[in-house]
């Protein structure tokens, strides 16, 4: 009997032991507690916009808090570092855009990360547009009269924008200048809220902001739109033109929005955030609202996590080169 008793109590400490020597990834209680979704632009721009939208319903879906930190500057390196440093254990997730993974390998010496090597791609949510936007007093009515201004003005005389070096904004405006032969004074602001009031206050010219982030200003009149950067016009701004059809034939600028994690997240649990996802880009009214802002909603199913990861290579052979050919006028 003594025996007996010896080895049950011998076997339920071995039992024991191997348990509590397991990793934390081998269990099924994923996620046991909170997540933080860093967001590497200022709280108001059109990526900090869809990540609240996002975290709020993936959080019902997991059962614990989203909880987004806005981690601005440095064209959105600063942001990126913390979710490539972060521990891989599915708990800090991050908003990736195609400035942050793409542009900024490209614009930075050190960004301070690879875009390859350092993250775990988990699913691509929606794209958007920018849009060329005036102050309501601008003597430009049109894309035309602006054009034709900067055409007959010196280089550098006209100033657009952003949000930092790297963002679509800065892209956009540096691709303006040169599809019409004539630099523009790039301004950096700490993001697309303030640099969307130096539009409005004449600090600078113009601007080429996300759709997203600017769509509630167009519609309260404080912004003057003119053209749309993608390559047919915007379903919200029906009347604005894009630039292509203005006369700047084959002028598209456009940035996809997704999730990421740090290297060497454990796959169940990138399976499971990818799961949820889906789950939480499916509902209708979240669809509609993201629709109504300004964003072209990723469809459903989302693509795997491995659809991601070849949209990133593919785009850094894509754009490197091209950004890199632009980087001596565009810092």
């Amino acid at each position: 009997m003594r025996i007996a008793i010896f080895r049950r109590a011998a076997t339920a400490a071995a039992m024991a032991l191997l348990l509590g020597a397991a990793p934390a990834h081998a269990r099924d209680d994923y996620p046991s507690r909170p997540l933080k979704m860093v967001v590497p632009f200022a709280a108001g721009s059109a990526a900090d916009t869809l990540s609240r939208v996002v975290a709020t319903q993936l959080a019902s879906q997991l059962g614990q808090a989203v909880v987004v930190e806005n981690k601005a500057g440095a064209g959105g390196t600063i942001g990126t570092v913390d979710i490539a440093r972060a521990p891989a254990d599915g708990y800090t997730i991050g908003l990736a855009a195609q400035g942050t993974l793409i542009t900024n390998q490209a614009l930075y010496d050190k960004p301070g990360y690879d875009s390859v090597k350092d993250f775990t791609p988990i699913a691509v949510l929606a794209d958007v547009a920018n849009v060329l936007v005036v102050a309501p007093g601008s003597p430009y009515a049109s894309v035309a009269e602006l054009m034709q201004a900067i055409k007959a003005a010196p280089a550098n005389k006209f100033s657009f924008s952003s949000s930092g070096v790297g963002t679509s904004h800065h892209i956009a405006g540096v691709v303006l200048g040169q599809s019409l032969g004539k630099p523009l004074m790039h301004v950096a602001y700490t993001g697309a809220p303030q640099g969307l009031v130096a539009v409005m206050s004449k600090e600078v010219d113009l601007g080429l902001y996300n759709i997203p982030a600017a769509i509630g200003l167009i519609r309260g009149g404080k912004l003057k739109p003119l053209a749309v950067t993608s390559r047919g016009r915007s379903p919200l701004l029906p009347d604005v033109p894009s630039l292509d059809e203005s006369g700047l034939k084959g002028y598209e600028v456009t940035l996809w929005f997704g999730i990421i994690a740090p290297a060497g997240v454990p796959a169940d649990r990138v399976a499971r955030l990818h799961k949820e996802l889906d789950a939480v880009m499916r509902q209708p009214a979240l669809r509609a609202k993201l629709t109504e802002q300004g964003y072209d909603v990723a469809p459903t199913p989302l693509a795997p996590s491995a659809d991601f990861t070849a949209l990133i290579g593919r785009d850094l052979e894509k754009w490197l080169r091209v950004l890199k050919s632009l980087r001596g006028g565009t810092q």
